[in-house]
This record gives structure tokens, C-alpha cells and sequence, in this order.
């Protein structure tokens, strides 16, 4: 079962190049980090715990490196988990003090055991749009989610997973003080699901989720459904009517599974129902996507005709026969 979410990064400072006076130099936390994966240079992009990309942009020209990492992050996205993570709370605006939960769940659809052997949730404060001096290529710049805080840090906090059944659930409480240094409004709680392998072994990252403090309320929409089993976050929908079945409700589904059938490249439909329009214009529309000259396919298109994982002109032929026997 797929779950795979927005991009969750924590960005850690090497104290050997992070003055002492600035609070988000962590040197236990970071070398304890950096530990794990064997970093040795800097900078170091560890993805989903199992990948190493050493080095940056040389000179800050990051379009030379940005299609390396674009592939990067189509692959590591996609993978499949058999967890869902939600973190919910309750912080007031002013206080220096965040009370937070974070909830593991094991998807209902899962048909075997879960290995949770040294699986633990790992839980990080980090503060986001840092405003600050980029020394290697002279300009200032917002560093994103730096880390603040280890919190899982000692082993009396450390969250080790137990529940390992479809359908089974499990609750850590954490607390978190805000140091008056820290940018409040741009404070984050980042929970992840890593596996622990050993000296020498990858350690899997197999889920993970953001909030920011000022977003901890578990029922938004107040339908009485929280976050982590609403199919509609800021969408009233106690029904959680999902007709196309992609866990996103009717009520809040920009793509709605009437239009987005398999051949409907463009989306288009008509009549009050959204009857989907199968065409020429479908055809062209895929023929430009593989040459690159249209826009990128995006959630809301099913172009993969051949249901083969893979986007190619094999896909394009079958829908030219689709069209030809009247769509």
C-alpha cells in the first residue's frame, strides 16, 4: 500500500562550519545523525536513510545539479509504506511550551505482519526560513527546517514501535520547550518511522510527516474524524464518501475519479455528471508530454495505458486505437 507524502527535510549544520554562537550549532545531535549514515563530507544529502549524495551546487549553480536531484526524489517518493504517521497537539501563540502526540497506524489493508524489529518513531523540532549567510558563495539565503531539537534524542524519550497488525495503532506524548532564539510561527514537529540496522547497515526511512506548531489541532474541520483517519483534513465530510477509492474524499478531491479515468489526458468533460471526453485532443495532449514539449503529467491524469509502471509511445499507440473505436 502506497503512502508516500510532501518532502520531509531536516537541515543539520557541521559545527566544524557553524560558529558556536549561533543556537543551531548541535553537535551531539549531529554527529549522532551523521553517525548512522557515515558522513564524512559536507555537504551530505541522505535520502530516505539509504542514500548518500555527497556534495552541492559549486558556486551555488544549482541548475547543474537539479536534475539529478529531481530523479533523486521521484524515486525515493514513491515507495510504499505500510505506515501512516499523524502528529496533533495543542500549542497557544506566546507560550514558550508545545504539548504533541504522535500517532503511528498500521494501514488496514495490509495482509501480512509488519517487521518492526528496531523500528522506532524518531521525532525532530526544526524552524523553518532561517534568514542567514551562505559564506561558500557569498549570499544570503533562507535555510530551511534547520534542526533545533533532537527530541527522541535520550533513550528515555525514544518511541519504539510495538504495534506491527493492520488496523493496530500506537501514541507517544512528547513536550517540547521553545527557546525564545526561535522564530515561533516558523516552528515545525517532524515525526519519522526509521529502522535501525546496525554499524555499517542502511536505516530506512519508511514514512514520515510535518507539522507546523500552529497547525497541531487533530479535528480542523471538526467532523469528528482526526487527522490521521480524515480523508478530508479542512473539509467537513463525517460520511468520508470517496467514490474513485484514493483516499482523498469526494468533498476535497481535485480529482475526481469520473474525470480521471484511464485515456483522459486532458481532463476534460462534459453534461452535469462530468462525463469524461475521450479524443484527438487526448492524443496530442500525450504526444506533447513525450516529446516534452507539454506540461508534465500531474496526479490527476491516468496515461499509463500499457498499466505497465512506464510512459512511452507504446501507451500513445493504445490510446490512438481507444480513440479510433469511439473513446
Amino acid at each position: 500500500k502506497e503512502f508516500p507524502g510532501t518532502l520531509h527535510s531536516i537541515e543539520w549544520h557541521s559545527p566544524g562550519y557553524t560558529p558556536d554562537s549561533s543556537d543551531f550549532c548541535l553537535q551531539t545531535e549531529f554527529y549522532m545523525r551523521a553517525g548512522l549514515y557515515g558522513v564524512s563530507a559536507y555537504p551530505t544529502t541522505v535520502w530516505n536513510g539509504v542514500h548518500n549524495q555527497v556534495g552541492g551546487a559549486s558556486g551555488g549553480n544549482w541548475e547543474s545539479v537539479y536534475p539529478g536531484y529531481l530523479e533523486l526524489y521521484h524515486e525515493h517518493y514513491d515507495l510504499a509504506s505500510p505506515f501512516r504517521l499523524g502528529i496533533s497537539g495543542e500549542y497557544e501563540p506566546g507560550d514558550n511550551e508545545v504539548n504533541f502526540s504522535v500517532e503511528i497506524l498500521i494501514d488496514n489493508d495490509i495482509d501480512t505482519t509488519v517487521n518492526i524489529e528496531n523500528t522506532y518513531v524518531e521525532v525532530f523540532a526544526v524552524e523553518d526560513n532561517i534568514y542567514s549567510f551562505w559564506g561558500s558563495v557569498g549570499q544570503w539565503h533562507n535555510a530551511r527546517n534547520v534542526a533545533r531539537r533532537y527530541v527522541t534524542k535520550s533513550e528515555a524519550n525514544k518511541n519504539p514501535v510495538s504495534v506491527s497488525e493492520a488496523g493496530q495503532s500506537e501514541i507517544f506524548e512528547h513536550n517540547l520547550l521553545l527557546s525564545d532564539a526561535w522564530e515561533h510561527s516558523n516552528m515545525k514537529i517532524v515525526a519519522i518511522v526509521q529502522q535501525f540496522q546496525g554499524e555499517g547497515s542502511d536505516h530506512p526511512i519508511t514514512q514520515a510527516q510535518t507539522r507546523n506548531i500552529n497547525d497541531l489541532d487533530p479535528d480542523p474541520d471538526g467532523d469528528e474524524l482526526t487527522y490521521l483517519y480524515d480523508n478530508c483534513h479542512y473539509v467537513y465530510n463525517p460520511g468520508q464518501e470517496d467514490a474513485d477509492g484514493d483516499e482523498y474524499g469526494d468533498a476535497c478531491d481535485a480529482c475526481n475519479g469520473l474525470v480521471n479515468i484511464q485515456g483522459n489526458v486532458d481532463l476534460d468533460a462534459h453534461g452535469e455528471n462530468f462525463t469524461p471526453i475521450i479524443g484527438v485532443a487526448d492524443v496530442l495532449a500525450l504526444s506533447d508530454i513525450l516529446d516534452g514539449s507539454g506540461l508534465p503529467p500531474n496526479d490527476c491524469q491516468s496515461i499509463d495505458m500499457l498499466e505497465d509502471g512506464t510512459i512511452n509511445n507504446f501507451d500513445l499507440i493504445v490510446l490512438v486505437d481507444v480513440v479510433m473505436a469511439g473513446g
